[in-house]
């Protein structure tokens, strides 16, 4: 007997997303909402499940690396090694009462592993995004006294998630996880007042960078059961606690001329600010959700998630959010995935959508959110490697109150690679 190799493929694979994370600079969101609390948070952009609503609460897969409920973790095989990456792209269109801009963008979406301990303990690692500060807004008033004011709002940056998952099964039906996470990242934001009306008039700048990192811990819990023969039921709860996230600020406030030709002409500082330390406030959130499975037919399930962002600070500031919540409703079918002569039949097909109140109310108005998603698992020949196929169109805002339209659609393109290792074989 001998112990067959684990397969190259995957390391090699690692490397390529890895070097491609680190050489190119990402540019993940435009977005002109993501200037307020720590930006846009991040969907779950698991190709998997993003194309079943996002959903992922009441979610377990010995072949998918679900994050968003550790103890999910435990259907993992105990032979077999879990590798999910993915791209994703995003055409965006923004429209005010006055105007309409299209942007795209795209990036490397996530990275997930997921590998057995024994038979009771099985493991994950990530990379995957937090939240994204993206925008470009500009605004003009008119006043009697000076005339036309323009004011220019710039933001770049983001938080990012590193994290360590384990799940362990403690009894026959249920299962606890935990996910340790270190959240790293940094965030530039600009505001600038012109006085394009006279060329003698201070105009005023504002530079504000922030870098941030710490530990944020999430803790989730399932109970699957048998309902009838090969038909399950998956109830899942995860919660997270608030977290005081370390963070550094720098502060540089300046005015300056324009002249004729609109080159900036510094004349004083106003305040200068050097690594000033503070915290960040990110609130609790809690979650349920639950699924019914028919193994390798079909699976539907539906989520709900509450945080409250009312509670949220930064460097003792609130910013005036609210709480949120989202509701998740989707599925997956497969016709026959034993059937080799009929390959649409073993093609996985999926379906949700999602529905949900931000953590923004500006001018009075919920900023409001609903997305529909599709996709497809695409099985390889002889192997049980699949290539994942998810898009969303949504929406979140609105033109009233001059506020901002937008609509969006995302595709992620994913691979899901099943690894048996450690398999024993025997020579004759």
């Amino acid at each position: 007997m001998s112990i067959k190799p684990i397969s190259l493929r995957l390391p090699i694979i690692l490397c390529f997303f890895l070097f491609t994370l680190a050489a190119f600079p990402q540019i993940r969101i435009v977005s002109p909402y993501s200037r307020f609390g720590i930006g846009d948070l991040a969907d779950n952009n698991n190709a998997w499940s993003l194309s079943m609503g996002q959903l992922g609460i009441g979610l377990r897969s010995p072949q998918h690396v679900n994050y968003m409920n550790p103890a999910s973790y435990t259907a993992f095989d105990s032979l077999s090694l879990v590798f999910d990456g993915g791209f994703h792209g995003e055409f965006v269109n923004l429209k005010s009462d006055y105007q309409s801009v299209n942007r795209n963008y795209a990036s490397l979406g996530y990275i997930l592993f997921g590998m057995p301990v024994n038979k009771w303990w099985k493991t994950s690692l990530g990379l995957i995004p937090f939240s994204d500060v993206g925008y470009s807004v500009a605004n003009y008033s008119e006043y009697q006294n000076s005339g036309t004011v323009v004011r220019l709002y710039n933001g770049s940056g983001g938080i990012s998630r590193l994290y360590w998952g384990n799940g362990f099964r403690i009894l026959k039906n249920l299962s606890v996880g935990v996910n340790v996470s270190y959240l790293f990242g940094s965030m530039d934001r600009e505001a600038v007042v012109l006085f394009p009306d006279s060329l003698y008039s201070m105009n005023i700048k504002e530079l504000f960078h922030v870098t941030m990192n710490d530990l944020y811990y999430s803790f989730g819990a399932q109970y699957r059961m048998r309902v009838k023969n090969d038909i399950f039921v998956t109830l899942g709860a995860v919660y997270s606690p608030t977290l005081s996230m370390s963070s550094k600020a720098d502060m540089l406030a300046t005015t300056f001329l324009l002249n004729s030709s609109g080159v900036e002409s510094n004349r004083d500082t106003l305040k200068v600010l050097e690594g000033n330390k503070g915290r960040i406030i990110i609130p609790m959130n809690i979650g349920g959700g639950f699924s019914f499975e028919k193994t390798d037919k079909w699976v539907i399930g539906v989520d709900f998630k509450w945080q409250n962002w009312e509670k949220f600070k930064a460097f003792n500031m609130s910013d005036s959010l609210v709480n949120s919540w989202q509701i998740n409703v989707g599925g997956e079918i497969t016709p026959k995935i034993d059937n080799y002569n009929n390959y649409l039949a073993r093609v996985h097909y999926r379906l949700g959508f999602m529905v949900g109140k931000t953590y923004l109310n500006l001018r009075g108005q919920d900023l409001n959110e609903y997305a529909v998603n599709f996709g497809f698992g695409f099985p390889l020949r002889g192997m049980k490697t699949m290539v994942n196929l998810g898009a969303q169109y949504g929406v979140r805002g609105t033109t009233a109150q001059q506020l901002i339209r937008e609509s969006n659609f995302k595709i992620v393109i994913g691979f899901s690679i099943y690894e048996r290792w450690f398999v024993k074989r025997k020579y004759y």
